[in-house]
């Protein structure tokens, strides 16, 4: 029935979709064991994801792990920034960083709009550059990956083994 503008009510109202399963906690991630955040290409951006990482790690009780945590994150994020949100200026991008804590580990994920694959190098020995991945791979003991992400896009994530107290 049209309103008194001549409109139907919800003709111009998005409609949302159902709610989607929780992921999270099918897989034994409790909402206080999960946080996330979108970051852009601007370097307060960046600040406030390494910010965010060590006070979400902190207030889990896992201050061993935020050197460590702040460290993945940052590399993947920069990954991220300087090959899937190049050309910030002319279109600003968005990238997303979920952390989760389960089973013995903190498994922090990001997702970018690119659908090129992280690469490891090999840089020079003097390069500025291009050892990212090789931090990650250190830190991690090899316990990270990416997978693809429908329509465009990928989804990195890394992995670290909680200490036995």
């Amino acid at each position: 029935m049209p309103s008194s503008s001549g409109r139907r009510p919800l003709a111009t109202t998005a409609l949302v979709p159902p709610t989607a399963p929780d992921w999270g906690l099918a897989l034994g991630i409790s909402t206080s064991d999960f946080a996330a955040r979108a970051f852009t290409c601007e370097p307060t951006s960046l600040q406030s994801v390494r910010r965010f990482v060590r006070e979400t790690i902190s207030a889990w009780g896992l201050n061993m792990l935020a050197e460590d945590m702040t460290t993945v994150v940052n590399e993947l994020t920069t990954n991220a920034v300087r090959h899937a949100l190049d050309g910030c200026a002319e279109a600003p991008g968005k990238a997303w960083l979920g952390i989760a804590r389960t089973g013995g580990a903190v498994v922090c994920a990001v997702t970018d709009p690119s659908s090129t694959p992280p690469t490891r190098r090999h840089p020079e020995r003097l390069a500025e550059a291009g050892r990212g991945l090789l931090v990650v791979d250190a830190l991690t003991g090899h316990q990270w990956g990416y997978a693809q992400t429908a329509p465009d896009g990928k989804t990195v994530w890394a992995r670290l083994t909680t200490p036995r107290c």
